[in-house]
């Protein structure tokens, strides 16, 4: 009780630096609670759910041989992919006992009728050689639609497509629907690229409009109207395939750009395919494979990742300066002005151990405190601040966390009392005695030097008196 007391009246004589250290305290573990949680969690998207996530893999022209791409020039069409190259390397992956499941995105370009007017490009050229002004784009399944190379759309009006039976319906954009007065019900004819004579006709099912963000030359920036995104006629694979439209011997803009999008288990699965299908002798000079979910799920983390690299960057400085500032002030409250009290106290009989255990008592006075309160604070905050810090993404720390931050916060403040221990333990008694055994000696010169003086006016006076 008695060293209790006397820790307290010692903080006591220095309020502000009292209260500096248990705030900074706070603040220390408080920062550290928020960045350990946006750490763990991004840690866990990047490994953990990363891994579990089922991976769509598909076969695409290399951006090498895209970049080469010209709307007017139907020879592009010899970079697709074709029914007998996808199944060469499925039966690949299956030898290997690589199990997966499959969907596919088809298109070719169509050409405009009076019923149908595409939205001007920039550039006015002959559908003759483009294959025509639209793109009609078939998917086998809705997910297929899902990861759709012109980006997410949803039906404002009407119905979604039907993909399990036969029928007519097809989806046209809302600025298409505007341009040509359309509503859902209404018939529309669109031509084969290739015979002009040769004619489809389609039921607006919906109006739909896009939902994400428009990919680079897919927009007004488009080099020929089939190129805009909102002159893409969507159907489902059943129409497309009935209307002679998926047939071997076509030529030109004719032959369908086939895309069979494979579903695996998840990202380990997926790199399994990538060695197997390369291994099959895929042409990766003209190929690539990609993973458009994984690259989506990258794309959803990265303000989380952002977030993460800011979070270690913080929690390193905040370690470093706010451990050097606490350990300042630490070794302050322990030296500054207390050399007379430790001697003092040691002369009264007060032990080191005792005396250094008053030290570290007001150490731990100072600092678990404050890191206590900071750790529930963070804990508590570490959601809310953490997830709006990482753009919405889930943050939340863990129990994991809270018990490194325990620990850790713990040994820290153990530490930094030690130090203050250490202040009494290599205390010399002796350096107090000698100082002032040194004021003593320098009196006592000081005394001696003015005695001549004194002895001689004495000798004076006594031969005067002589």
């Amino acid at each position: 009780m008695f060293v209790l007391k006397n820790a307290w009246a010692a903080l006591g004589r220095v309020k502000w630096r009292t209260a500096l250290t248990a705030l900074l305290a706070l603040l220390v573990s408080f920062s550290a609670a928020v960045d350990l949680a946006v750490l763990r969690a991004d840690d866990k998207a990047n490994n953990e759910t990363y891994q579990s996530q089922k991976a769509s893999a598909v076969i695409r022209p290399s951006a090498k041989v895209t970049a080469k791409r010209d709307g007017a020039d139907s020879n592009y069409t010899a970079n697709y992919m074709t029914w007998d190259m996808y199944t060469k390397y499925a039966e690949a992956v299956q030898k290997n006992n690589l199990t997966f499941e499959y969907t596919l995105a088809t298109s070719v370009p169509v050409r405009a009728s009076k019923s149908l007017q595409a939205i001007a490009a920039k550039r006015d050229t002959s559908e003759d050689k483009t294959g025509g002004n639209l793109t009609l784009q078939a998917f086998y399944t809705n997910d297929a639609a899902k990861i759709n190379d012109y980006g997410t759309f949803k039906v404002v009006k009407g119905k979604q497509l039907n993909y399990k039976t036969a029928n007519d319906g097809v989806l046209v954009s809302q600025a298409v629907a505007k341009k040509n007065n359309l509503k859902v019900g209404d018939k529309v004819t669109v031509g084969n690229p290739t015979k002009a004579s040769e004619t489809y006709k389609f039921t607006v099912r919906g109006i739909y409009e896009y939902t994400g963000e428009t990919p680079a030359g897919y927009g007004s920036d488009a080099k020929y109207a089939k190129d805009n995104r909102e002159n893409v006629v969507y159907t489902s694979y059943i129409n497309f395939a009935q209307s002679g439209l998926d047939v071997a011997g076509t030529k030109g803009w004719a032959i369908p750009n086939l895309n069979i999008i494979f579903t695996l288990t998840d990202s380990a699965t997926y790199n399994k395919f990538v060695r197997l299908v390369t291994k099959a002798k895929l042409d990766t000079s003209k190929f690539t494979i990609s993973s458009p979910s994984l690259d989506a799920y990258k794309k959803r983390i990265a303000p989380l990742d952002a977030a993460a690299k800011a979070a270690r960057t913080a929690l390193l400085a905040t370690l470093i300066v706010g451990g050097l500032a606490l350990l300042a002030l630490v070794l302050w409250a322990a030296i500054g002005g207390r050399r007379d009290e430790i001697g003092m106290a040691m002369v009264s009989g007060v032990t080191k151990g005792r005396l250094g255990w008053q030290f570290m008592l007001e150490t731990f006075m100072m600092t678990v405190p404050g890191w206590a309160i900071g750790l529930i604070a963070g804990a508590l905050l570490a959601k809310p601040l953490g997830t709006a810090w990482a753009g919405g993404q889930a943050v939340a720390i863990t129990s994991a966390s809270v018990w490194n931050m325990i620990w850790y916060g713990l040994g820290a403040c153990l530490v930094l009392g030690i130090i203050a221990f250490m202040r009494v333990g290599f205390f010399d008694l002796g350096q107090l005695f000698a100082g002032r055994s040194d004021d003593s000696n320098e009196s006592a010169e000081a005394k001696n030097a003015d005695e001549p003086e004194e002895t001689v006016e004495s000798t004076e006076r006594t031969e005067v008196n002589a």
